[in-house]
């Protein structure tokens, strides 16, 4: 088969011209997120795409056509050498350009990854063969510019683009992105929840200096050439940067630039990681292929709208082709876009060579045939955005095997597509030009003309969505806010166990309260925007805990508050709150904390009734815990003591009251356990074929119930009393980390998606610490510490109301 012969298979395809449809258009104000009760348009009921720029792109198939004559005619090439030419170039492209889709054993949602074709994508869609994945980067291949070998990018050079002669600017506010509706591991997300993720994965931070996330985000999408200086990857272990010929930061945040130059030893390391077993590798390995894909995401955002972007590859040097073309004057350089809007120029002027030779050719041809050329090879060489942003209509994506959202870069690859999303195309085009012209209006008058078009493209899907709600969560940050009132909750209570002030007492209260009703208002949205409970996901039980958790702590306050024992609740909801927050904080900086659910978890009905019981279980024997904490640090520090009591016995009553409340708090836990305990065997029977299967979280969870009946039973046949019930609470506290996420670290069990790594050191260090803390406290009680009376005038339990002990 010669080139002549395959030429015309290429253009058949392309000119086939799939006619798609969208649902119809809405007259109604465009609010960009159509609400679920608005009239839904009939799975039936299709129209034409409204092409506004007809005109531009009615000659399409043509130009495409004559730019694939000229992109391959003017390579050189040895035909001699082989009887199929094409091939060899598909050769020579899959060098250059194609990264392995080879299956890889990142970590699970790590954006490194690929995967073979027909396999399911991490957005939940069926890729055809030969179909581009998200990220097709992996450790197995070169982390080479994807760009590498086309025009306008040097193969020796940069991943980013080459700065042109005039720097661009940016716009002072970004806030219309904020609601554009992104795909991104198969969950639809307005931009600032993917900005504010990303930025997190990347830098462990939502902010970078002054700059928000979706500061941040437009930089690289819009200005890449300016995003090397962002000092936003974090490398955790300073042996990585050493092994990369890096100097250590003193934060541990480096620049792309920094890093660019070992990209090939970093690749070296991360393939070395890779052929690894997950288990079996360290923390070193991991943190390499935790850096490794970062930089391929990084890489992968800046290519993203680069269709919009200057190219040093279209530079229009005669002023012939300036007038011709019908481009602006003075640029320096254009955009792929720039050029296509001038198809119809182009493709006449492409139709008037004919078959004259290159002497015969004028310089405006000559000048006009090598951007055809540069055209072509961008638009063949660019890799999927890590996040797609173009919805084809589902009628259409099923028919043609293809996922229902796509990226910029997926359109341009596939020229069919530029005249279905011509109107898009050319929103984006006006909003990136704006964005680096410094121009406020015209880059929301951009995203706006998007969004716009999005209500008829995506009316079903944006129907379901809670945007203004997500975009509100996103940027008011309850739980970080609920955080820090707790933290100053807690020094309140602190202080007023030291001074016995009132006033203090009452401040700290309401201060707590305030910080309640933040974390509330937190996982009340999470609901919302969810439609499940807030229990399925790892990260999400932390803060579900502290709130029942704190919430029991507000009852035995309320029964408490004007016994010996007032403010023993508060300060034990404060330090849960401060505690468990911390925690979750931690975990969020893996990534985005709303994924969609595993099919094992997608069943509201079980994660409302088991899932819910079994961490209510949780939050009552932590509580007990924290209560037990309290009852030792009284047992022990006599300044603690209220004047004439003693530590155990005789004139504790705070004492007693505090066991009462470790006792009453075990109970509560106990039937929460075993109920969810039980419940969980049901849904395991549903799920797995049997109700029990010794499973690690299985035997977590019973582990939870046997020993609250250990302790309940122990102090009511008086094997153990107010000191024992005190340590024993304790110990369950271990004993309900352990269950809830220490058997994840065992990497075994049908759980695999409550599975942690890099906690077990943080873990093993907790139970360490607690068990020195029990010893330590069981020795000084048993040798009297703390036994001596506080003597002396000053406030007593009256101050709180109380009434004086018998």
């Amino acid at each position: 088969m010669n080139q002549a012969s395959e030429i015309p298979l290429f253009v058949g395809r392309l000119a086939s011209g799939v006619k798609p449809s969208v649902l119809p258009g809405r007259k109604k104000k465009s609010t960009y997120f159509p609400a679920p009760d608005a009239r839904r348009p009939t799975p039936n009921e299709t129209m034409p795409i409204r092409n506004t720029g007809a005109p531009t792109f009615s000659r399409l198939s043509k130009i495409l056509f004559l730019l694939t004559i000229f992109a391959f005619a003017e390579v050189p090439r040895a035909q001699e050498q082989s009887a199929n030419p094409r091939s060899d170039m598909d050769r020579k492209f899959d060098s250059l350009f194609e990264l392995a889709k080879k299956p890889g054993t990142l970590p699970e949602g790590h954006p490194a990854g690929g995967m073979p074709p027909g396999a399911v994508d991490p957005e939940g869609d069926v890729l055809p063969d030969g179909h581009p994945d998200v990220n097709t980067a992996g450790p197995s291949n070169r982390p080479i510019d994807p760009m590498a070998g086309a025009p306008g990018h040097s193969a020796m050079g940069s991943l980013l683009p080459k700065p042109g002669p005039t720097p661009p600017l940016s716009v002072a506010s970004v806030t219309a992105m904020e609601a554009v509706p992104v795909l991104h591991e198969g969950r639809l997300k307005p931009m600032v929840t993917y900005a504010r993720h990303m930025l997190l994965q990347f830098s462990g931070r939502t902010t970078y200096l002054k700059l928000s996330a979706m500061q941040v985000m437009a930089k690289i999408l819009f200005a890449p050439e300016m995003s090397g200086d962002l000092k936003i990857f974090l490398i955790n272990n300073p042996e990585v940067a050493e092994a990369l010929g890096v100097v250590p930061e003193k934060n541990r945040r480096y620049t792309f630039a920094q890093l660019e130059k070992s990209l090939p030893k970093l690749q070296e390391l991360a393939e070395k990681a890779n052929a690894t077993q997950e288990e079996k590798r360290d923390l070193i390995q991991k943190e390499v292929l935790r850096v490794f894909g970062n930089l391929v995401e990084f890489v992968n955002l800046t290519r993203t709208f680069s269709f919009a972007l200057p190219n040093q590859a279209y530079k229009v040097k005669l002023a012939d082709t300036r007038a011709q073309l019908e481009l602006k004057p003075d640029e320096a350089r254009y955009s792929f876009w720039d050029l296509m809007t001038s198809a119809q120029a182009i493709a006449k002027i492409l139709e008037g060579i004919g078959t004259r030779g290159e002497a015969e050719r004028t310089p405006m041809e000559k000048e006009i045939i090598t951007l055809s050329q540069a055209m072509y090879l961008n638009s063949q060489a660019l890799h999927p955005s890590p996040f797609r942003v173009f919805p084809i209509p589902p009628a259409t994506a099923t028919a043609a095997g293809i996922p229902g959202w796509v990226s910029p870069p997926e359109i341009v690859a596939v020229p069919e597509q530029l005249q279905s999303f011509h109107k898009e195309l050319t929103a984006w085009n006006a909003a990136a030009g704006a964005y680096r012209g410094g121009n406020q209006g015209n880059f929301d008058a951009g995203i706006k003309d998007y969004l716009a078009s999005m209500e008829n493209r995506a009316y079903e899907q944006l129907s379901e969505t809670r945007f203004p709600l997500e975009i509100a969560y996103q940027k008011g940050e309850p739980y970080y806010w609920a955080l820090v009132i707790y933290w100053f909750a807690l020094i309140g209570c602190f202080i007023f166990f030291l001074t016995r002030k009132q006033w203090i007492y009452r401040g700290s209260a309401w201060l707590f309260l305030a910080g309640y009703a933040v974390h509330i208002a937190g996982i009340v949205s999470r609901i919302l925007i969810m439609k499940r409970p807030p229990v399925t996901s790892l990260y999400e039980t932390f803060p579900f805990v502290a709130a029942v958790s704190i919430l029991a702590a507000l009852f035995i306050e309320r029964v408490n508050r004007k016994k010996p024992s007032a403010a023993i609740g508060l300060l034990s909801a404060s330090l849960l709150g401060v505690i468990l927050l911390s925690i979750a904080n931690r975990y969020a900086a893996e990534g985005d904390t709303m994924r969609m659910l595993v099919a094992v978890l997608n069943s509201n009905f079980w994660l409302s009734t088991h899932v819910v019981c079994v961490t209510i279980g949780y939050s009552a024997c932590l509580l007990a815990g924290a209560i037990g904490h309290v009852w030792l640090i009284r047992a022990l520090w006599p300044a603690t003591l209220a004047p004439g009591e003693t530590r155990d016995g005789g004139k504790g009553e705070r004492l007693k009251e505090i066991s009462k409340m470790v006792y009453g708090t075990l109970c509560f836990g106990l039937l929460f356990s075993f109920i969810g305990t039980v419940l969980g065997g049901i849904w395991a029977d549903q799920s797995w074929g049997r109700f029990w299967g010794w499973d690690p979280k299985e035997n977590g969870a019973l582990l939870i119930v046997i020993w609250c009946i250990i302790m309940l039973h122990a102090k009511q046949w008086g094997y153990i009393r107010n000191q024992g019930m005190a340590l024993g609470s304790v110990f369950g506290a271990i004993v309900v980390s352990l269950a809830w996420f220490g058997v994840n670290l065992l990497n075994v069990g049908l759980h695999s998606y409550g599975f942690t790594t890099g906690a077990a050191t943080k873990l093993f260090g907790y139970i360490g610490a607690e068990l020195a803390f029990m010893l330590i406290a069981g020795i000084g009680i048993k040798l009297g510490w703390g036994s001596k009376p506080r003597i002396g005038k000053g406030p007593t339990a009256s101050s709180l109301g109380a009434t004086p002990a018998a």
